[in-house]
This record gives C-alpha cells, sequence and structure tokens, in this order.
C-alpha cells in the first residue's frame, strides 16, 4: 500500500529517502500519517530531516483541523459522492413513482365501484327513460385513459456528472523528461503544463518526490498548484485503485449508502493558507 509504503520509508537509515518521504506526506495532506510522524521527530537527529518533519506537521494538523481527509478527498475527486447522490435520488423518485401509481391505481378502482352502482341504477333508468341518461352517466365516470398514462410516465433523465470516475492501474512509465521539463523550463506555463502530464499521461508514484519538491520549491504559484494537484492525483488514484482491489471502496460505498446526503455534502477541500509556515529544502 503507498501509506505503508511512505511510513516505512520515513524509518530507513537514508536521510535523504526519509526527508522525501516526508515531503510528499505533507504534499498530499496526508493526516493519516500525523502519528507516525510525530514518533518520527522523537527520534530524528538530522537538522533538514527534523525540519521537514515540523514543516509537514504544522502542515498537516491544519488541514485535519479544516476536516480534509484522504478518503473524502477520493470521493469527492473521482465523483463516488455524486453516484451516491444520484443514487439516492433515482431511489426516491422511483418510490414517489410507486406511491403514485399505488395512488391511481385506487382512484380508477373506486371510479369502476362508483360505475358499478352507477350502471345498476341505470338499468332500471334505462327501462323507464330510454338510453340518454344511461350514456350521459357512462361519460362522466370514464377515467381519461390518456391522463393514466401520462402521470405514470417518470422523468427518467440521465444525471450529468454523476457517473464515477474509477481508478487506473499506476505505473512504472518513464518521467525524466516531464521531470526535467518541471525543473528546467524557463516558463511557468510549460512547468505546470509538465506537472500535470506526470500525473495525468504517466501516472507513476516514483514522480512523487519531485512534485513535492516543485511544490516546496518553485518560485511560481501556478507552478507549486499544479505541482501539489498532480502529486495528490497520483496518490489519490493509487489509494482508490488499492481499495477497489482489496474490496475496501465496496465496502465504503455500501456503507455510505443509507447516509448519502451527510457524506456527501462534508466533502471538503485542502484549505489554501494565508501564511503557511516556511517548508524545508529537500
Amino acid at each position: 500500500m503507498i501509506l505503508d509504503n511512505l511510513l516505512s520509508v520515513v524509518q530507513q537509515t537514508d536521510a535523504i529517502q526519509r526527508l522525501n518521504a516526508i515531503i510528499v506526506l505533507g504534499t498530499v495532506d496526508e493526516v493519516e500519517a500525523i502519528p507516525a510522524l510525530i514518533e518520527a521527530f522523537r527520534s530524528e537527529r538530522e537538522p533538514d530531516v527534523k525540519q521537514a518533519l515540523v514543516w509537514a506537521g504544522k502542515r498537516l494538523q491544519s488541514v485535519r483541523q479544516s476536516g480534509y481527509s484522504t478518503l473524502e478527498a477520493i470521493f469527492q475527486h473521482f465523483r463516488i459522492d455524486r453516484a451516491l447522490a444520484a443514487d439516492a435520488d433515482e431511489r426516491e423518485r422511483r418510490l414517489l413513482d410507486q406511491m403514485k401509481y399505488k395512488s391511481e391505481m385506487e382512484h380508477i378502482q373506486r371510479q369502476e365501484n362508483n360505475l358499478k352502482e352507477t350502471l345498476t341504477g341505470t338499468a332500471v333508468s334505462t327501462a323507464l327513460f330510454g338510453l340518454t341518461g344511461f350514456m350521459s352517466g357512462m361519460g362522466g365516470a370514464a377515467p381519461s385513459a390518456a391522463d393514466f398514462i401520462s402521470s405514470n410516465l417518470g422523468s427518467d433523465r440521465p444525471q450529468h456528472g454523476s457517473q464515477r470516475i474509477m481508478p487506473t492501474r499506476p505505473t512504472d512509465g518513464e518521467i525524466r523528461i516531464y521531470v526535467r521539463r518541471l525543473h528546467d523550463e524557463k516558463d511557468p506555463a510549460k512547468r505546470a503544463t509538465a506537472a500535470q502530464n506526470i500525473a495525468r499521461v504517466v501516472n507513476n508514484p516514483a514522480a512523487l518526490p519531485d512534485l513535492a519538491a516543485a511544490f516546496i520549491e518553485d518560485p511560481a504559484q501556478a507552478v507549486k498548484d499544479a505541482a501539489q494537484q498532480a502529486a495528490k492525483e497520483i496518490y489519490w488514484n493509487a489509494v482508490y485503485w488499492e481499495m477497489e482491489q482489496d474490496g475496501r471502496m465496496k465496502a465504503e460505498i455500501e456503507r455510505r449508502g443509507g447516509g448519502v446526503g451527510e457524506s456527501a455534502s462534508s466533502t471538503a477541500a485542502a484549505p489554501s493558507e494565508a501564511n503557511p509556515p516556511q517548508p524545508p529544502q529537500p
């Protein structure tokens, strides 16, 4: 699992590897790493790594207080929350349709009963007064077939944007050309595009340290934002993929099935800190 792998690297003897794992965890806002980072801080002796632990710890504490979690971000980014909400709306619509159909059938049954009573009474009237009164009674008692059919046509329209996006298998594809562009291109727009391509074209978790470094070091805010978003997309996809493979996502979706509205409305994006702590230099 990607989180377990990163946490195990935090315990490695190589200081550079520890540093890279820590800044990745801080960049992707993985709040579940907080206990392990606190424990690592107690035994860390390298000043740069300790500074990275302070930076990541402060950042993750702030993110956790906002209500953010990786799982909620996955549900939002991959539209799982929308799919759940759409399913709940569809179940409610079908229930209302069933209730409406039952009510209309009861109404028709009452009309039929009234018609039978009318026919019984009209049989005598016909013998005495002819067919005029009988035909008049039939016209008033007969239900409108057109009205009945139209009232039972449900508004079964597709829910645009409510289809959940499935994860893709993380790759070990070549990242060097994109990483070089991310670090060396003079145009910030091209560096930002390189970050996006690392996530959406290559999707290789091995690029996470480079994206984290760009998030911390790049002077252009647009590149920082693109690098962090790319790192999160790779990380979210990897976690989502793992959850799909081992059945945890299916169980989580089933768990949320009865309370979709609350889970959908509680999704929160990572905060933008007005005065973030000074990040370490990887």
